[in-house]
């Protein structure tokens, strides 16, 4: 699947809810033909910011020996050492510093960014210029779940978006042990990993673009009877990727990212994929029944795919439900994106009338 790298790029910015920061970033798009290259200058440009406005800061808690007393004694290193003799002592005090987490897991990225062999050689010259400019923060053996222990708000933003770059560097990006360098897997190619961000792309984009519609993942009880309580355990559960919902309208949006959204069986003839369409017409169906909802009785459903080698845009009803299944071209125009998009929950968009 072809999808430009300007494209890739916003909808990183979207699925990571990251578009402000990454208008800040001010990367030009056209500069780079692959993803690992145009991280990297996300995370230069990113960096540079920082040092303009300084580095985030927090205080640490230091545990060194010192002539005299600052902070608190810490009395048994102390005598073990048989320092008070000497006049000094171990002690325990708060340090106002830059060598956050944050700031580590950039440090590290960057490294691992210059060790990855397909790095154009201008770009790993602005990536060690960055490095260095980290003068004051550790070096540290980077782990992929270290990043959910880092700390987001609203005076370190822009963090956000450079660390869920660099989530992606890393968990992307795997040792040669007979070169000695990082070899980067473009997860443009991965099925999963672009599974989890074109459904997250496709959910902060209607709660970003459109006014009229609240918009949220959620969850659908089955509609069972005669199930012992203890049964219910074991049901899966029911939880939709994007339910948009107004005073007048609501509809279940599935987003799937497959090469074909379309499969052909022992006759070669082309049909919808059966087990997506069971999926959502499952969650139509058990929606109906939630008591106090006018709406989930005509409640739409749409299947959202890429586009791959064919357009679709077909609408039918079933049951109560009008069911449409659309394909999204990523490969074009991002406002032509942005407009396919918007049609699906607007008026004209529901073509049939159903």
């Amino acid at each position: 699947m072809k999808i430009p790298i300007q494209n890739i790029y916003y909808i990183l910015c979207y699925a990571w809810n990251k578009l402000h920061e990454g208008e800040k970033v001010n990367v030009s798009l056209s500069d780079y033909k692959d993803s690992i290259n145009l991280l990297g200058k996300v995370l230069v440009n990113g960096c540079r910011l920082l040092f303009k406005r300084g580095l985030d800061r927090n205080y640490n808690q230091i545990c060194e020996e010192y002539s005299g007393v600052k902070g608190k004694i810490d009395f048994n290193e102390s005598l073990n050492k048989n320092l008070f003799k000497l006049c000094r002592s171990v002690c325990l005090f708060d340090r106002f510093e830059s060598d956050t987490l944050e700031n580590q897991l950039l440090k590290a990225t960057l490294y691992r960014l210059i060790k990855i062999d397909t790095v154009d050689r201008d770009l790993k010259k602005e990536l060690w210029d960055c490095y260095w400019r980290f003068t004051d923060v550790k070096n540290i053996n980077i782990d992929i779940s270290l990043f959910a222990q880092t700390r987001i708000h609203r005076n370190n933003a822009i963090y956000g978006l450079l660390l869920n770059t660099c989530e992606l560097i890393i968990e992307n990006s795997t040792l040669d042990p007979k070169k000695g360098e990082y070899q980067f897997k473009d997860f443009i190619r991965s099925e999963k990993t672009m599974a989890r961000l074109f459904e997250a792309f496709i959910r902060n984009f209607y709660k970003k673009e459109q006014p009229h519609f609240r918009v949220r993942q959620e969850n659908i009880e089955w509609h069972s009877y005669h199930f012992k309580e203890s049964s219910r355990q074991f049901l899966p559960i029911m939880q939709t990727d994007i339910t948009l919902e107004s005073r007048n309208r609501k509809i279940i949006i599935d987003a799937k990212y497959y090469t074909e959204a379309l499969v052909s069986k022992f006759d070669g003839i082309l049909k919808f994929r059966s087990g997506n369409l069971y999926q959502l017409y499952s969650y139509l169906r058990n929606i109906e029944n939630k008591v106090g909802h006018p709406l989930n009785k005509e409640c739409e459903g749409v299947l959202l795919y890429p586009t791959v080698n064919y357009t679709l845009d077909e609408q039918f009803r079933l049951g109560n439900h009008s069911i449409r299944i659309k394909t999204l071209d990523l490969n074009s125009d991002w406002r032509s994106i942005k407009k396919e998009l918007l049609s699906v929950c607007s008026d004209s968009g529901n073509k049939s009338g159903l």
